[in-house]
């Protein structure tokens, strides 16, 4: 029984869509597309009809497009005392000139469930994130515009998973920088609480027999694939974190990079809350990599 409860912990909840574009005073379009294996993935498009464009990928588990919310949460899963709106960075990139897709996952807010109803660690969602891509090239008022992309937790974990391959994020010229916010998988998000090894197994062997996939397996290898400049954004005083993977992942990176600590509160969701409520730094790096231009095409 605890073993299976282990499994769920790290692999299944769904945040409600709690939000809108609209409360904040933004203009937006509802949009839909559709990933490899036919899973229907949803979005908006806010400021729509500008010349540069950043792709959000949310943090698994607990989060949705609009961020993070207690709504229909258990008071013990709580794991901040408000929501976290991550339409207050989004507006801040609008007043900037940035059409942004934020998009639910598969399995998280809007979106459809996958092929299996467990969160995937990135092995099925990197897909998501391939079609997030796809969608802002193939459109025909963004085929030319240059993408900044926003890769939180899993997003960051998804994004990664999403290089490698023919359809692989490094053939896509259009990107032209990422940041990448508290990278981690799930069996370091469980030992950073202490949970005995032998429990992981157990309960990542349980999650696989049930349809899930292995949640203990670094992306760390494709890290070298990423091919445009990246900024990594981690919390000092995360309880959560692993701080030499994290470093693992910095230093992996062979492009223009930077590392930003930052020092919140002593909690994970400290540095989501961070993200949103002071993202200067973020625009500063997508001001600096994201110019509009006249040749961006994928290869």
């Amino acid at each position: 029984m605890i073993n299976k409860m282990i499994a769920d912990l790290v692999t299944q909840t769904r945040a409600p869509l709690f939000d809108s574009p609209a409360n904040w005073g933004l203009t937006y379009d509802d949009v839909e597309f559709i990933a490899s294996d036919g899973i229907t993935l949803r979005g908006w498009l806010v400021n729509p009809g500008q010349d540069r464009v950043i792709v959000q990928t949310h943090f698994g588990l607990f989060a949705c497009r609009a961020g993070y919310t207690n709504t229909e949460k258990p008071r013990l899963l709580r794991a901040w005392p408000t929501d976290i709106n991550f339409l207050q960075h989004i507006k801040a990139l609008a007043e900037l000139n940035f059409t942004v897709l934020a998009y639910d996952m598969r399995n998280h807010g809007a979106s459809d469930k996958g092929r299996t109803k467990y969160s995937c660690d990135g092995k099925e969602e990197y897909k998501d994130v391939q079609a997030a891509v796809k969608f802002i090239t193939s459109h025909q008022d963004y085929s030319d515009a240059p993408i900044g992309m926003i890769d939180i937790c899993m997003g960051s974990t998804s994004m990664t998973l999403a290089h490698g391959g023919s359809d692989g994020l490094e053939h896509v010229d259009n990107i032209k920088a990422h940041v990448v916010v508290q990278p981690l998988y799930s069996s370091l998000w469980l030992r950073s609480m202490r949970v005995p090894e032998f429990m992981i197994q157990r309960a990542n062997r349980i999650n696989i027999k049930r349809g899930g996939e292995s949640f203990d397996e670094s992306p760390i290898d494709r890290v070298k694939l990423i091919n445009k400049p990246t900024m990594v954004i981690q919390n000092k005083n995360d309880p959560v974190a692993d701080m030499d993977y994290v470093r693992s992942y910095f230093d992996a990176l062979a492009v223009e990079k930077e590392m930003v600590w930052t020092d919140v509160g002593k909690s994970r969701i400290a540095g989501y809350a961070d993200l949103t409520e002071r993202p200067e730094k973020v625009i500063e790096w997508f001001e600096r990599h994201v110019h509009a231009c006249k040749s961006a095409t994928v290869e």
